[in-house]
């Protein structure tokens, strides 16, 4: 049942996605035409070339912040309509699990979340080919390789990839999940809904600030008078793996919160 209305929750976010992607697409293929127009021999010539680039490279820079806050945005926007709102009641209604439902928009927020960030790395990448020959390359890997070598010294190198390899993949969930969280803390009220999902957004990130700050301060504090290998060990196995339990606990409680509520306090009136 879950890949059933994954599917179906992919084809409804599409409609919200896609344009938004293609139009991302669209403004980096024209900024790597101008800038490879502006760098050729006819540059000195055209100034108009020249002013055409830096626009497009305005309209890149904007449309970068612009593919992330949306993506959360229409994140937002799909929970909110699918779950509270009018369109709450058809949802509900479904011989779906609560827990399904959540668990498939979970993955669809996470599967457009991990396409924004292709098309940023690949934007990259696009902008690089043709400027960038196999010696540098080499280069830079030859250098990534012996800066890994050196850090090899102090922290163990693969241990140190897979807590950033976990910290993404929860960092991908958690997003999602508080904001979902919000939403049904805010669901809990009779009036202002909304405005109660945006005040339990913020008392949500700032309690998280708050504990991170003083966690944080501790392990700097006990580490500040090591040497570089203690304060390198304190980092990978301290505050690394600190995030990633902390993160996995309330993540935790915020998706335990969202089905209870949505299980057991459902209100659409």
């Amino acid at each position: 049942m879950l890949g059933k209305v994954f599917k179906y929750e992919i084809k409804e976010t599409s409609r919200l996605f896609l344009p938004l992607m293609m139009g991302f697409i669209l403004i980096t293929a024209l900024c790597k035409f101008s800038f490879e127009g502006s760098i050729s021999i006819f540059s000195d010539q055209s100034n108009i070339l020249n002013a055409i680039t830096g626009v497009f490279f305005l309209l890149y820079f904007i449309y970068i912040i612009a593919l992330f806050v949306m993506t959360s945005v229409f994140i937002v926007t799909n929970f909110y309509k699918t779950m509270v709102s009018n369109q709450g009641y058809l949802t509900h209604t479904l011989p779906v699990k609560t827990s399904t439902l959540i668990n498939a928009k979970l993955l669809v927020a996470i599967f457009w979340e991990i396409m924004a960030g292709l098309l940023f790395i690949l934007s990259i990448i696009l902008f690089i080919l043709g400027h960038v020959n196999i010696s540098d390359i080499n280069e830079i890997l030859k250098n990534f390789l012996d800066f890994m070598d050196y850090m090899s010294v102090y922290i163990n190198v693969p241990s140190f990839f897979i807590k950033i390899f976990i910290s993404t993949i929860l960092t991908l969930i958690s997003g999602p999940v508080t904001l979902y969280a919000s939403i049904a803390i805010g669901h809990l009220f009779n009036k202002h809904r909304v405005l109660w999902a945006v005040i339990s957004f913020f008392c949500i990130y700032m309690a998280n600030q708050l504990i991170n700050s003083v966690v944080t301060g501790f392990i700097a504090d006990r580490y500040s008078a090591y040497n570089f290998e203690d304060i390198g060990a304190s980092f990978s196995n301290g505050f690394m793996l600190y995030s990633i339990f902390y993160t996995i606990i309330t993540t935790s409680i915020l998706y335990i919160l969202t089905n209870y509520i949505f299980s057991r306090k459902l209100n659409l009136e």
